[in-house]
């Protein structure tokens, strides 16, 4: 049980650390075939390749500064209620279930945490996108206005910033202010695009960066986006609607064995015994974590977002 639950939080760890997978690769496409192309670096707007193809050390930095700033004021103080609350949890499971001594304490302690850092961290995740979603179009609505009154894109830029609340008016704020004091459009944009590194945003931003190299008809750019971002949260809310019912299948499926396993504590304490603390129960038990541990990554990978 020692190393099972050591494996398991390995298992998460490593799910925490790979991330998941751009919704759209025609980016990243662009981004490797860049080399062979008769376009030079400086006529790019970033360096999309960059932002794509990072080591793990900068993935693990980015990710814990995204949910870091995620869970806003008193993070800190948040980061300590979950890791106390994670601890007497542990020690709940491991004093009524492993029944095991200090040393298995703190691996049940960390396989716990650990899944708890990867569970927050990809609700974090998903909320600060789905808040982009929200925010994103009103912002091409202001800046698509400010401009058609005339206005420069550097100022229609900050307008957006003092207009718009938010994660994506601060960081509107932020561009304009730097775009402001003469720091390159290259450098300020591929800064936002860490910040948000959306397939939309990062279109947003090359064509915002060939227009101030080259001119061109930003506002109806801008309102093109707009219209293929709207059609984008349209087929996506489609998708989920469609795929509801499967994935609360999954979910239900894969919980149903283990609330059994819970109840037999009180329905058959023989039973349960014989699962939970006897050397040939165990193999049941393992089976049955397994099986539905890989159960469950094969149906989240077929209905990956």
């Amino acid at each position: 049980m020692y190393w099972f639950l050591l494996l398991v939080g390995g298992l998460a760890a490593i799910l925490l650390l790979r991330g998941n997978t751009p919704k759209h690769n025609y980016l990243k496409t662009n981004a490797l075939s860049g080399s062979n192309s008769s376009i030079g670096e400086e006529s790019q707007a970033v360096d999309l390749q960059a932002l794509y193809e990072k080591s793990l050390k900068d993935r693990i930095i980015k990710g814990a500064q995204s949910a870091y700033l995620q869970l806003g004021k008193m993070a800190a103080l948040k980061i300590a209620v979950i890791t106390i609350l994670c601890f007497l949890l542990a020690t709940y499971v491991n004093h009524n279930f492993v029944r095991g001594g200090f040393g298995e304490l703190i691996v049940v302690f960390l396989t716990i945490e650990i899944i708890s850092l990867f569970t927050g961290y990809r609700w974090l995740k998903k909320r600060a996108y789905k808040q982009f979603n929200e925010a994103f179009p009103e912002a091409l609505n202001i800046l698509a206005s400010a401009i058609g009154t005339g206005e420069s894109i550097v100022h229609a830029i900050v307008y957006v910033g003092k207009h718009l609340d938010g994660d994506v008016g601060n960081e509107f704020k932020v561009m304009g202010e730097r775009l402001l004091i003469g720091e390159k459009p290259e450098s300020v944009f591929r800064k936002a695009c860490t910040r948000f590194p959306y397939s939309s945003f990062l279109f947003f931003v090359i064509v915002l960066n060939a227009n101030i190299q080259r001119g061109g008809q930003l506002k109806l750019i801008i309102t093109r986006l707009n219209r293929m971002i709207f059609n984008e949260r349209a087929a996506e809310k489609k998708k989920m609607s469609l795929t509801a019912e499967a994935r609360a299948s999954v979910k239900i499926v894969a919980a149903v064995p283990f609330v059994f396993l819970f109840a037999y504590q009180f329905i058959s304490p023989e039973s349960y015994e014989f699962v939970m603390h006897n050397p040939k129960g165990h193999y049941l038990l393992y089976y049955l974590i397994a099986s539905n541990a890989v159960g469950f990554a094969i149906s989240s990978w077929i209905m990956r977002d």
